[in-house]
């Protein structure tokens, strides 16, 4: 590979969008539990001690029984408990509902209220404690999980282990010196650290699942990208949606018919390639009208639309609203008048990020099939 060229891997993570990104580094007492609700994303590296990581939990701060799921509703199939250890490397991808603990019994708390401490134990707990770097995001209000790329529901790893892990480890002793000295701005930099190792952790399970091709958990996008056919024309859409695409214009960039092209774009992606331009065009606008006050008309020709009214029409068959509504919606989230529990330490999103989602007060889910300019109507 030329160096120059980013890797797919790369490609894909280098798009992530992670809304509301928090992270702390804590040192937990002989008995603890913490509880994440659905919805949170979370990230937890176990650097010291270890203890159970339990799917589903109970729903409320309280305790969990023997069989690690107190409260847990008939229809469900039991969740059983996983090991962790130090080392160990875990991401609910699926934000699915679980709790964290030091061993059955254990009291728990929901995990906004450790976050909302915004002084940590700077020295170290005592021996028999548990180190925990933690990280979250939120997936609520976003049309697409931003890591609905292949991966399984839970990732779990290990550095002590897992040589491609090994890179991480430079990162973790640097947020431990930095929680130590203590020095102005350490809780951004803790964030930073601990967004590399989330990234860190999430190639190295991607780079699992190209092993093999034929893998059923394989990413449809990730195989799309390292196509030899679909994905230079796959990259270069992601880059510039607002190009007038078509196509006959993709599948002569990939020397092939229009028929192979879209044939093999589907087989790929499970839609149609001017599906997937919508999708694009429509994730560029709303990052535009959430974090920019240029005008609609002028967001209408940046993402490849002729007309503002053209632009409104698909925007809102796509998000359920008007872009002028989508906007006003933003700023009521800006004003104050939409609270986020968990919205403590954020970061502004990048401009050029990929996935995307609605900030609007009501929280709109979006189909992941996508339309077109000859369709742009999303499935129902």
């Amino acid at each position: 590979m030329n160096p120059l060229e980013s890797d797919p891997v790369t490609e894909l993570l280098s798009k992530l969008y992670l809304p509301r990104w928090q992270a702390a580094y804590w040192h937990l007492p002989t008995r603890w539990g913490l509880e994440v609700p659905a919805g949170i994303v979370s990230m937890y590296v176990i650097t010291r001690g270890g203890g159970w990581f339990v799917p589903g939990g109970n729903g409320t701060s309280g305790t969990i029984s023997g069989n690690g799921l107190a409260g847990r509703t008939s229809d469900a199939p039991p969740a059983k408990p996983i090991r962790v250890i130090a080392g160990d490397h875990l991401i609910t991808t699926d934000g699915g509902r679980h709790q964290l603990v030091r061993e059955f019994g254990s009291d728990t708390e929901p995990v906004a209220e450790r976050l909302s401490d915004c002084i940590w134990p700077i020295l170290p707990g005592p021996h028999d404690s548990t180190t925990v770097l933690y990280g979250q995001f939120e997936l609520t209000g976003l049309s697409i999980n931003p890591l609905a790329i292949g991966l399984p529901p839970l990732i779990h790893l290990n550095h002590r282990r897992d040589r491609e892990l090994k890179t991480c480890l430079p990162l973790l002793d640097l947020t431990h010196q930095v929680i130590r000295d203590a020095a102005p701005g350490w809780q951004l930099t803790v964030r930073k650290l601990s967004e590399l190792v989330l990234i860190q952790t999430i190639a190295t399970q991607l780079h699992r699942n190209t092993q093999s091709v034929d893998e059923m958990d394989q990413s449809g996008l990730l195989r799309a990208m390292t196509d030899s056919v679909i994905g230079p024309v796959l990259k270069t859409m992601i880059e510039t949606p607002e190009s007038p695409w078509t196509v006959p214009t993709m599948a002569q960039r990939a020397r092939v018919s229009k028929s192979a092209f879209s044939d093999r774009f589907r087989n790929l992606l499970g839609r149609a390639p001017l599906q997937y331009l919508t999708e694009l065009r429509m994730q560029k606008a709303r990052r535009l009208l959430r974090e920019t006050d240029v005008e609609i008309s002028h967001i209408a020709t940046q993402v490849g639309y002729e007309s503002p009214s053209s632009f409104s029409s698909v925007f809102k068959r796509w998000n359920d609203c008007s872009p002028a509504e989508f906007r006003r919606s933003r700023s009521l989230v800006t004003n104050g008048t939409s609270t986020r529990p968990l919205d403590r330490g954020a970061t502004a999103p990048s401009a050029d990020r990929l996935y995307d989602g609605c900030d609007g007060t009501q929280d709109r889910r979006v189909p992941t099939g996508v339309v077109g300019p000859a369709g742009d109507r999303p499935p129902r």
